[in-house]
């Protein structure tokens, strides 16, 4: 029997066509218009052994510049201890059955317990989920469980202080319910919330208003008091987004009269990577009228039958694949539970000392830069007067951010995220972020290459 061609790549293909009742495989792609559609084959070697492939990949990897990134707006370099991974990437963690189920090891309940207790700890609010997706779906989930919670108020407020790509999600969460939203301007001088246009917008039909402290310029919310305060008395409920690592100096935002804290955990010991995984948290205050309306999962500690061993259970998991179908609050499931896991580790390594001195030393440091760039002829620094913590936005002469950021590179640095899209009023602007990871001697080599930048535009 002759069995050459019996199996080739065009035989097998063929016969999946007849199956699946089509003339070639463009018919599975025709949904998707020709103009994005790649129009010639991928450029792909052919096979390697594994050798081969090995050290063809060392050869690209080797191209990698180093650099020092000072880029804001995002994801943050913070230096992790060398435990949090060795932690998190244990087989037993790593290969354990999905951590949402209710039958999940005992092991991993514990590590989502302590990671619970420990961000209820620094958000001062006493009840906080087992995380989130990530920051962006962590507002979103907190918007819609203020409406549901405030029934048949169906409008939201929203600072325009926030992140443009958070901002994206959240309107993604509010269409499918059709949830009205409105913004609230910010302070063109200080940053921060415009207290006027807030109380103006304030109406009785509000069921919450959403702002960042620090927000999404790097000021710092110095009335985060009295906007709380304004929410309430139209029986709104005010959420607010903070960074984690900045609650080791600043005020929780329980203490000031948040209902709802969220925000992006990845500072906590994850990688920065390519963008992603993040993982985001969820804090309130207990309040047995509401707390069903919280998403995501709970895990409690409780005892053994006989009352000898601790035991840790899902105390609450209001989801759609348990007992809820379609009153289920949220169908968030796959959220980034060994992300969560390996906070719970940086939180504990770290202690209320060792947050509170990282947080001293980025807010210290970014101020610092800031203010010898604004002493720069030709570039102003910070462009808001508030307060800022460890992100600042910096402005230079119109038609040279772009050749900066050649300079920069070219020098092995990366500046600041531009922010020539989301806010072009703002004239040629940069986010710059400073945090732990930025010794003194990088932020002093920057400058130079700054000041020599501002004096080929005609700085003293």
């Amino acid at each position: 029997m002759n069995t050459e061609n019996e199996g080739s790549a065009n035989d097998i293909q063929k016969e999946m066509e007849k199956f699946l009742g089509i003339e070639s495989v463009d018919e599975l792609f025709k949904d998707i218009p020709g103009s994005v559609r790649l129009k010639n084959p991928l450029k792909l070697l052919g096979p390697m052994s594994e050798r081969d492939l090995s050290i063809y990949i060392d050869k690209i990897l080797a191209l990698n510049k180093p650099v020092v990134s000072f880029l804001g707006g995002g994801a943050q370099d913070h230096y992790i201890p060398a435990i949090v991974q060795e932690v998190i990437t244990k087989p037993e963690l790593l290969n354990a059955y999905t951590p949402y189920q209710p039958e999940v090891a005992q092991g991993m309940l514990q590590g989502m317990f302590e990671f619970q207790s420990l961000i209820s700890e620094i958000t001062g609010l006493n009840v906080t989920n087992s995380s989130m997706y990530d920051w962006a779906t962590a507002i979103g989930e907190a918007l819609l469980m203020s409406v549901r919670i405030m029934k048949k108020r169906q409008k939201v407020l929203i600072s325009k202080s926030i992140h443009p790509d958070r901002l994206s999600v959240i309107k993604n969460y509010l269409a499918g319910p059709q949830v009205e939203y409105e913004m609230v301007n910010f302070d063109s001088e200080t940053g921060e919330v415009d207290l006027a246009d807030l109380k103006k917008k304030l109406t009785e039909d509000i069921a919450a208003f959403y702002f960042e402290n620090p927000n999404s310029f790097g000021v710092i919310e110095s009335k985060a008091e009295e906007i709380c305060t304004q929410v309430h008395e139209v029986e709104a409920k005010a959420v607010v987004g903070v960074d984690p690592i900045s609650l080791g100096i600043m005020k929780p935002p329980g203490k000031y009269g948040a209902d709802i804290a969220v925000g992006e955990g990845q500072g906590l010991g994850t990688p920065i990577s390519f963008g992603g995984p993040h993982f985001g948290f969820f804090s309130t205050n207990y309040n047995p009228k509401t707390i069903r309306q919280m998403p995501g999962r709970l895990v409690g500690l409780t005892k053994t039958q006989d009352g000898k061993q601790r035991a840790y259970v899902l105390t609450l998991s209001t989801r759609e694949q348990h007992i809820r179908r379609e009153r289920a609050t949220s169908n968030i499931c796959t959220n980034q539970a060994i992300l969560a896991f390996g906070a719970g580790v940086y939180l504990s390594l770290l202690g209320p000392d060792g947050l509170k001195k990282t947080a001293d030393y980025c807010i210290s440091a970014a101020n610092y830069l800031a203010s010898k760039i604004n002493e720069l002829e030709h570039f102003d620094a910070p462009i808001f007067t508030g307060a800022h913590y460890n992100e600042f936005i910096v402005r230079v002469k119109k038609g040279t951010m772009a050749k900066l950021e050649t300079k920069l590179i070219e020098q092995g640095f990366v500046g600041g995220y531009t922010l020539e899209k989301c806010h072009p009023e703002f004239g040629e602007t940069a986010i710059f972020c400073v945090t732990e990871m930025h010794t003194m001697d990088e932020l002093s080599k920057l400058l130079e290459v700054l000041s020599v930048y501002d004096k080929e535009l005609g700085g003293k």
